[in-house]
């Protein structure tokens, strides 16, 4: 617990590991806390992490800076980025295997979830956000709750861009890639999976969402089941429908 993943004293650079501690080799799942880019942090999703190792994976559950007043969401995917340098280097030492990966991004940390993913299939994001070149992938993403967009109209685009974004973003190379509806390269993103429910507050992001990923023929499911409210699976994961729920999420990303 509490694991510095970029060597230095930040509270907001630091990762929990969920595993059960045998021989046996797991896949792993990058768990990364939502909160709006602005607040919480990974112990928001503890319980979430805790089931889903109970369910023979090995879980990383991860801090990053939060954006406002002095970071942004660049700076939040730079350290997804150096966390996952860090897991990949170290998974070995829990069981965990480096070429079974998922990751989920869970409310606003839906979108750190599709760029860490597309980070792994696309060159021209790469070069993008000055980042190194990848040498894993992920095997699915899981979307919990998404929020997705910043189309206007939306509460994303006038309550938060001026928050989570620096100056000048609209000419950034790096918000066109965030802007997914108009991403050409959100066909390259792995099999996913779209969660919401009756009173999530987001649902009708999850279904454009959705049908962002159908038009660029991403082989994407959404759940649309109970009525636990945003993010209902992190903060009930052991209820029976949600015990369900996670069954029928990984059946769906492990299947070819």
């Amino acid at each position: 617990m509490n694991i510095n993943y970029n060597r230095d004293d930040s509270v907001e650079h630091l990762l929990d590991i969920y595993y059960k501690d045998n021989s046996e080799i797991k896949p792993i799942l990058i768990d990364i806390h939502g909160g709006g880019f602005i607040s919480n942090d990974k112990e928001l999703n503890r319980l979430f992490g805790n089931y889903v190792a109970q369910k023979d994976f090995v879980v990383f559950n991860i801090n990053y800076r939060l954006a406002y007043p002095e970071y942004n969401v660049f700076d939040q995917v730079i350290d997804i980025d150096s966390a996952l340098k860090w897991i990949i280097k170290n998974a070995k030492k829990y069981n965990g295997n480096i070429d079974e990966m998922y990751i989920a991004g869970h409310s606003s940390a839906g979108v750190l979830a599709v760029i860490e993913a597309l980070l792994c299939k696309s060159q021209k994001l790469i070069k993008d956000f000055n980042l190194q070149e990848r040498n894993y992938e992920y095997k699915g993403v899981l979307l919990d709750c998404g929020l997705m967009n910043f189309y206007k109209n939306d509460i994303a685009y006038w309550g938060m861009r001026r928050m989570v974004f620096p100056k000048k973003y609209k000419t950034d190379k790096r918000y066109e890639d965030i802007i997914f509806e108009k991403n050409e390269e959100l066909y390259k993103l792995p099999k996913t999976v779209v969660l919401t429910n009756s009173k999530d507050e987001l649902k009708d992001m999850s279904y454009y969402f959705k049908d962002v990923l159908d038009r660029n023929r991403v082989q994407t499911k959404i759940i649309d089941r109970g009525n636990d409210g945003h993010m209902g699976i992190i903060f009930k994961p052991y209820t029976k429908e949600n015990l369900e729920i996670f069954d029928e999420i990984m059946d769906y990303l492990k299947n070819k």
